[in-house]
């Protein structure tokens, strides 16, 4: 019975890497999409988590060895909606990651010491998207991992 289970969890593991999106392979426009379509359908607990994620960071509260945002919650919450729907700029991250950056210049987000930043990046896992499904993400929307958000240049 043992085995059996570590023979299926093993399966498992194989087959959800076999149908990771690779974000390596995506078109700009795609990443684009993607994050559109993620900004509309993400759930609460995704949101909960990214919070969580970059509250343990130290992304969230005033702290000089790590760049802070500065916005007010309400701000920060719709500028980061907008970083994700509309970017300057989307960057593939490991496998199956994305980092998508949006400059709100001249606007002030976060700060670091002396160092002000005016853009805000954000980091979402794409491993559970099926590579099959990156045109019609919809019914798995609520699966992906926004992971990480934080001031940057």
């Amino acid at each position: 019975m043992f085995i059996l289970r570590i023979v299926s969890c093993i399966t498992l593991m194989v087959a959800l890497q076999a149908q990771a999106l690779p974000t390596t392979t995506l078109s700009p426009e795609q990443h684009l999409a993607l994050g559109r379509q993620l900004a509309e359908h993400a759930g609460a607990s995704q949101w909960q988590q990214l919070w969580q994620r970059s509250r343990q960071a130290g992304h969230l509260l005033e702290n000089p060895d790590v760049p802070y945002f500065s916005l007010a919650p309400p701000q920060l919450i719709d500028s980061l909606r907008l970083t994700l729907s509309q970017p300057d700029q989307t960057q593939p991250h490991n496998q199956t990651q994305a980092m998508y950056r949006r400059d709100f210049s001249p606007q002030t987000v976060g700060k670091q010491g002396n160092t002000s930043y005016t853009a805000i990046c954000l980091w979402v896992d794409w491993r559970t998207l099926p590579e099959h499904a990156v045109n019609r993400p919809t019914p798995w929307l609520g699966q992906i991992s926004l992971l990480l958000t934080r001031p940057c240049q």
